[in-house]
């Protein structure tokens, strides 16, 4: 059925929704303090959980206190089966059904950009504008997926290596596959403060614990990390894009993500990234969200 023609105008007219999609063992809630500041700029925000996230997600009695580390780690979790085109098809979803009161703004944090990538390979008419936030853009045959990118040069150039005797990473080998798990109720004091450096070196270790309270999980599927998730030049490519780098981050280093604009300029430089910078770590983020939501609020 053909939409009245004075219904199209309106939809055309309408400000923008911002869509947001997190990222790594990560949930909506981490955009909340963003949500809040565009809403004071007149903005309305769509903070999407990907499955198994948020309300969604599977807590282990093991993980509660006192901890049962050995169950917990070794256990299984229905987060296993969850692969990237999950996630691809729950945002394209939302985004189509906010798509009809208006243009959308999809903006995507850390893992969640190989996310963004593939909804805007999927569909790029229904994207106005994609902006990534210190996230993984995949757009090389050398490095298809965010496993890939993390092992690059640029991905270690002047960032601190994380301690692996004081992680609150549980590595890959131990939990079941098809998972990444981590003990965010840690209480050791060392495992925090490699975190805190590594992850927010500007924030204080209260700062850490609400992040790690409020902000994550305990647990995500690893699938999406290792599938090829590269853009395409003939959809994503015509998307017009944004790429906010955070000078304080040590997860996507600053050379990390200038290589990723590179590349996916390259890729299709008639439409290279509108670049901003942003001194922010990179999930501390959220405490500059003033400083974030100005930014979104010059895209619109």
């Amino acid at each position: 059925m053909t939409e009245p023609a004075h219904r199209i105008t309106e939809t055309e007219s309408a400000a923008p929704t911002f869509v947001f999609v997190h990222g790594l063992a990560s949930n909506s809630f981490f955009w909340t303090p963003v949500v809040r500041e565009l809403a004071l700029l007149g903005h309305r925000s769509l903070p999407v959980d990907l499955p198994g996230h948020g309300l969604e997600t599977s807590i282990p009695v093991s993980y509660q206190a006192p901890q049962d580390l050995p169950a917990y780690t070794t256990g299984s979790s229905p987060m296993s089966a969850i692969t990237l085109q999950d996630n691809v098809s729950h945002v394209i979803d939302a985004v189509r059904q906010v798509r009809r009161h208006g243009p959308v703004i999809l903006v995507g944090h850390s893992l969640g950009g190989i996310t963004l990538g593939l909804v805007g390979n999927a569909i790029p008419e229904a994207i106005d504008r994609i902006v990534y936030v210190s996230a993984f853009c995949p757009s090389t045959p050398e490095a298809p997926n965010a496993m890939a990118l993390s092992q690059t040069p640029e991905a270690l150039k002047d960032v601190p290596a994380p301690n692996p005797n004081h992680s609150l990473f549980l590595g890959l080998d131990a939990p079941p596959p098809g998972i990444i798990r981590f003990n965010l109720r840690s209480a050791d004091l060392e495992a925090l403060e490699d975190f805190r450096l590594v992850n927010m070196p500007d924030a204080t270790l209260d700062q850490t614990l609400t992040v790690l309270n409020y902000f994550m999980q305990h647990e995500d599927s690893a699938q999406p990390s290792f599938t090829d998730a590269r853009v395409d030049a003939q959809t994503w490519g015509r998307i017009p894009r944004t790429y906010i780098r955070l000078t304080r981050d040590n997860v996507i280093s600053p050379a990390l993500a200038t290589k990723m604009i590179e590349d996916a300029d390259r890729l299709t430089p008639d439409n290279p990234f509108d670049v901003h910078d942003l001194r922010a770590g990179h999930t501390d983020v959220t405490f500059h969200a003033r400083e974030l939501a100005a930014i979104l609020d010059q895209l619109t």
